[in-house]
Protein backbone atom coordinates (compact mmCIF):
# COMPACT_ATOMS: atom_id res chain seq x y z
CA UNK A 1 0.00 0.00 0.00
CA UNK A 2 1.16 3.41 -0.66
CA UNK A 3 1.96 5.70 2.17
CA UNK A 4 -0.83 8.11 0.43
CA UNK A 5 -3.25 5.11 0.85
CA UNK A 6 -2.40 4.65 4.55
CA UNK A 7 -2.99 8.45 4.73
CA UNK A 8 -6.57 8.48 3.38
CA UNK A 9 -7.65 5.35 4.80
CA UNK A 10 -6.46 7.23 8.82
CA UNK A 11 -8.03 10.35 7.78
CA UNK A 12 -11.18 9.56 5.99
CA UNK A 13 -14.17 11.21 6.76
CA UNK A 14 -12.57 13.07 9.33
CA UNK A 15 -12.01 17.12 9.92
CA UNK A 16 -8.85 17.96 10.99
CA UNK A 17 -6.91 21.19 12.73
CA UNK A 18 -3.67 21.10 11.64
CA UNK A 19 -0.42 22.88 13.76
CA UNK A 20 1.20 24.78 11.06
CA UNK A 21 4.51 25.77 11.72
CA UNK A 22 5.87 26.62 8.12
CA UNK A 23 7.87 24.19 7.89
CA UNK A 24 8.36 20.93 5.83
CA UNK A 25 6.47 18.48 7.37
CA UNK A 26 3.13 20.24 8.61
CA UNK A 27 2.82 22.12 5.22
CA UNK A 28 2.60 18.56 3.38
CA UNK A 29 0.29 17.49 5.97
CA UNK A 30 -2.08 20.24 5.71
CA UNK A 31 -1.74 20.22 1.38
CA UNK A 32 -2.79 16.37 1.62
CA UNK A 33 -5.64 16.73 4.10
CA UNK A 34 -6.91 20.26 2.42
CA UNK A 35 -6.50 18.17 -0.80
CA UNK A 36 -8.40 14.93 0.39
CA UNK A 37 -10.25 15.98 3.47
CA UNK A 38 -11.70 19.24 1.70
CA UNK A 39 -10.65 22.73 2.48
CA UNK A 40 -13.70 23.62 4.98
CA UNK A 41 -12.97 19.98 6.92
CA UNK A 42 -9.53 22.01 7.81
CA UNK A 43 -8.16 24.45 9.76
CA UNK A 44 -4.80 25.40 9.53
CA UNK A 45 -3.11 26.44 13.25
CA UNK A 46 0.33 28.61 13.69
CA UNK A 47 1.65 29.90 16.90
CA UNK A 48 2.97 32.91 17.05
CA UNK A 49 5.38 33.13 19.94
CA UNK A 50 8.79 35.13 20.74
CA UNK A 51 10.87 32.36 19.40
CA UNK A 52 9.39 30.57 16.53
CA UNK A 53 10.83 32.56 13.36
CA UNK A 54 8.91 35.03 11.99
CA UNK A 55 9.10 34.26 7.78
CA UNK A 56 7.80 30.84 8.81
CA UNK A 57 5.17 32.44 10.27
CA UNK A 58 4.61 34.45 7.16
CA UNK A 59 4.65 30.80 4.91
CA UNK A 60 1.77 29.59 7.04
CA UNK A 61 -0.61 32.29 6.72
CA UNK A 62 0.08 32.08 2.89
CA UNK A 63 -0.12 28.46 2.40
CA UNK A 64 -3.35 28.24 4.05
CA UNK A 65 -4.84 31.30 2.00
CA UNK A 66 -3.06 28.66 -1.16
CA UNK A 67 -5.44 25.71 -0.40
CA UNK A 68 -8.70 28.18 0.94
CA UNK A 69 -8.19 26.67 4.46
CA UNK A 70 -9.19 28.68 7.20
CA UNK A 71 -6.36 30.37 9.33
CA UNK A 72 -5.71 31.47 12.92
CA UNK A 73 -2.51 32.87 14.49
CA UNK A 74 -2.63 31.95 18.15
CA UNK A 75 -0.89 34.29 20.18
CA UNK A 76 1.32 32.43 22.54
CA UNK A 77 3.63 34.14 25.18
CA UNK A 78 6.40 33.33 27.10
CA UNK A 79 4.60 32.74 30.98
CA UNK A 80 5.72 28.89 30.77
CA UNK A 81 9.27 29.45 32.37
CA UNK A 82 10.58 28.74 28.78
CA UNK A 83 12.61 31.58 28.44
CA UNK A 84 14.92 30.56 31.70
CA UNK A 85 15.73 28.20 28.90
CA UNK A 86 15.39 24.97 31.18
CA UNK A 87 17.14 21.64 30.32
CA UNK A 88 13.50 20.34 29.33
CA UNK A 89 12.35 23.24 27.29
CA UNK A 90 11.10 21.32 24.36
CA UNK A 91 8.55 19.35 26.82
CA UNK A 92 7.72 22.28 28.40
CA UNK A 93 6.98 24.43 24.92
CA UNK A 94 5.44 21.63 23.40
CA UNK A 95 2.65 20.83 26.28
CA UNK A 96 2.27 24.73 27.10
CA UNK A 97 2.12 25.39 23.51
CA UNK A 98 -0.21 22.56 21.95
CA UNK A 99 -2.64 22.81 24.89
CA UNK A 100 -3.12 26.46 23.65
CA UNK A 101 -3.37 25.43 19.63
CA UNK A 102 -5.84 22.04 20.88
CA UNK A 103 -8.15 24.23 23.13
CA UNK A 104 -8.57 26.78 19.97
CA UNK A 105 -9.21 23.55 17.74
CA UNK A 106 -12.23 22.79 20.05
CA UNK A 107 -13.15 26.18 20.08
CA UNK A 108 -13.70 26.03 16.43
CA UNK A 109 -15.33 22.91 16.10
CA UNK A 110 -12.33 20.67 15.43
CA UNK A 111 -11.50 17.91 18.10
CA UNK A 112 -8.76 16.25 16.19
CA UNK A 113 -5.41 18.77 15.96
CA UNK A 114 -2.92 17.00 14.15
CA UNK A 115 0.88 17.66 13.57
CA UNK A 116 3.85 17.02 11.15
CA UNK A 117 5.62 14.63 13.46
CA UNK A 118 7.32 12.31 11.34
CA UNK A 119 9.24 8.37 12.13
CA UNK A 120 11.69 9.78 11.40
CA UNK A 121 11.76 11.92 14.10
CA UNK A 122 12.01 8.54 16.52
CA UNK A 123 15.48 8.36 15.86
CA UNK A 124 16.41 11.55 17.12
CA UNK A 125 16.32 13.60 20.70
CA UNK A 126 12.60 14.61 20.69
CA UNK A 127 11.32 15.54 23.87
CA UNK A 128 8.73 17.26 23.05
CA UNK A 129 6.98 14.05 21.74
CA UNK A 130 6.44 12.90 25.38
CA UNK A 131 4.34 16.71 25.45
CA UNK A 132 1.96 15.69 22.04
CA UNK A 133 1.28 11.73 22.84
CA UNK A 134 -0.47 13.23 27.01
CA UNK A 135 -2.23 15.86 25.24
CA UNK A 136 -3.63 13.15 22.71
CA UNK A 137 -2.08 15.29 19.59
CA UNK A 138 -2.89 13.20 16.18
CA UNK A 139 0.61 12.55 13.93
CA UNK A 140 -0.66 11.12 10.70
CA UNK A 141 2.73 10.80 9.73
CA UNK A 142 4.41 8.81 12.68
CA UNK A 143 1.01 6.51 12.70
CA UNK A 144 1.35 5.51 9.51
CA UNK A 145 5.35 5.45 9.40
CA UNK A 146 5.73 7.89 6.76
CA UNK A 147 9.81 8.67 6.39
CA UNK A 148 11.00 12.52 6.22
CA UNK A 149 11.75 11.60 2.19
CA UNK A 150 8.67 10.62 1.24
CA UNK A 151 6.85 13.97 3.10
CA UNK A 152 9.60 15.84 0.84
CA UNK A 153 7.60 13.73 -2.06
CA UNK A 154 4.69 14.46 -0.67
CA UNK A 155 5.69 18.34 -0.86
CA UNK A 156 7.14 18.19 -4.13
CA UNK A 157 3.64 16.95 -5.07
CA UNK A 158 1.97 20.24 -4.11
CA UNK A 159 4.48 22.31 -5.50
CA UNK A 160 5.19 23.37 -2.04
CA UNK A 161 7.96 25.60 -1.93
CA UNK A 162 9.42 24.30 1.06
CA UNK A 163 10.02 20.85 -0.56
CA UNK A 164 13.81 20.80 -0.01
CA UNK A 165 13.67 23.34 2.69
CA UNK A 166 16.15 22.34 5.66
CA UNK A 167 14.91 21.91 9.09
CA UNK A 168 14.37 24.50 11.79
CA UNK A 169 14.00 24.01 14.95
CA UNK A 170 12.98 26.95 17.74
CA UNK A 171 15.21 29.80 18.09
CA UNK A 172 15.60 28.84 22.16
CA UNK A 173 18.14 25.83 20.86
CA UNK A 174 20.51 28.70 19.75
CA UNK A 175 21.19 29.17 23.42
CA UNK A 176 23.24 27.06 26.16
CA UNK A 177 20.31 25.29 28.89
CA UNK A 178 20.21 27.22 31.89
CA UNK A 179 20.40 30.87 30.25
CA UNK A 180 17.42 33.46 30.86
CA UNK A 181 16.64 34.74 27.57
CA UNK A 182 14.85 38.12 26.32
CA UNK A 183 12.60 38.30 23.62
CA UNK A 184 15.18 41.04 22.25
CA UNK A 185 17.78 38.45 21.89
CA UNK A 186 15.44 36.00 20.09
CA UNK A 187 14.40 38.44 17.91
CA UNK A 188 18.45 39.41 17.04
CA UNK A 189 18.97 35.76 16.05
CA UNK A 190 15.78 35.65 14.06
CA UNK A 191 17.41 38.74 11.86
CA UNK A 192 20.49 37.13 11.83
CA UNK A 193 19.87 33.60 10.38
CA UNK A 194 16.87 35.71 7.94
CA UNK A 195 20.41 37.90 6.61
CA UNK A 196 22.30 34.69 6.08
CA UNK A 197 19.94 33.10 4.48
CA UNK A 198 19.05 35.59 2.34
CA UNK A 199 22.85 35.64 1.26
CA UNK A 200 22.79 31.70 0.34
CA UNK A 201 22.97 29.92 3.62
CA UNK A 202 20.12 27.66 3.75
CA UNK A 203 20.84 25.68 6.14
CA UNK A 204 22.69 27.99 8.88
CA UNK A 205 22.32 27.91 13.08
CA UNK A 206 23.52 31.37 14.81
CA UNK A 207 24.48 30.05 17.94
CA UNK A 208 24.81 32.31 21.05
CA UNK A 209 27.74 32.47 23.73
CA UNK A 210 27.35 36.01 25.64
CA UNK A 211 28.29 38.17 22.75
CA UNK A 212 29.83 35.61 20.31
CA UNK A 213 27.84 35.03 17.24
CA UNK A 214 29.54 31.40 16.38
CA UNK A 215 27.95 30.64 12.93
CA UNK A 216 26.72 26.70 11.65
CA UNK A 217 26.64 26.50 8.06
CA UNK A 218 27.49 23.48 5.84
CA UNK A 219 30.67 22.71 5.14
CA UNK A 220 30.85 22.96 1.27
CA UNK A 221 29.92 26.78 1.99
CA UNK A 222 33.38 27.76 3.79
CA UNK A 223 34.23 29.48 1.02
CA UNK A 224 31.42 31.30 -0.15
CA UNK A 225 31.22 32.21 3.70
CA UNK A 226 34.73 33.46 3.81
CA UNK A 227 34.16 35.81 0.45
CA UNK A 228 31.19 37.69 2.53
CA UNK A 229 33.04 37.77 5.31
CA UNK A 230 33.25 41.69 5.67
CA UNK A 231 29.14 41.84 5.06
CA UNK A 232 28.84 39.04 7.57
CA UNK A 233 30.77 40.55 10.01
CA UNK A 234 29.15 44.14 9.92
CA UNK A 235 25.71 42.48 9.90
CA UNK A 236 26.76 40.70 12.95
CA UNK A 237 28.18 44.30 14.69
CA UNK A 238 24.95 45.79 13.39
CA UNK A 239 22.53 43.39 15.45
CA UNK A 240 24.79 43.52 18.79
CA UNK A 241 27.30 40.44 18.39
CA UNK A 242 30.87 42.19 19.37
CA UNK A 243 32.73 38.63 17.87
CA UNK A 244 31.56 36.30 15.67
CA UNK A 245 33.45 32.88 14.56
CA UNK A 246 32.17 30.33 12.06
CA UNK A 247 32.06 26.71 13.36
CA UNK A 248 34.82 24.24 11.48
CA UNK A 249 32.92 21.49 12.26
CA UNK A 250 30.19 23.02 10.12
CA UNK A 251 26.17 22.45 10.77
CA UNK A 252 25.42 19.86 13.69
CA UNK A 253 21.80 19.47 14.17
CA UNK A 254 20.92 19.70 18.16
CA UNK A 255 24.73 20.99 18.70
CA UNK A 256 23.17 23.27 22.28
CA UNK A 257 21.39 20.29 23.38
Amino acid sequence: MKFQDKLRSLLKGRRVAVALSGGVDSSALLAFCADFLGSENCLALTAHTPYMMERETHYAEKLAARFGVKFLKVEIGADCGILKNPKDRCYVCKKFLFEKLKKTAAENGFEILADGTNFDDTKDYRPGMKALCELGIASPFLECGISKEQIRSLAKSYNLEVSEKPAYACLLTRFEHGREISEEMLRRVDCAEEFLQDLGFPQVRVRVHSNLARIEIARDKFGEFMQNRAEICKAMSDLGFKYVSLDLNGYIQGAMN
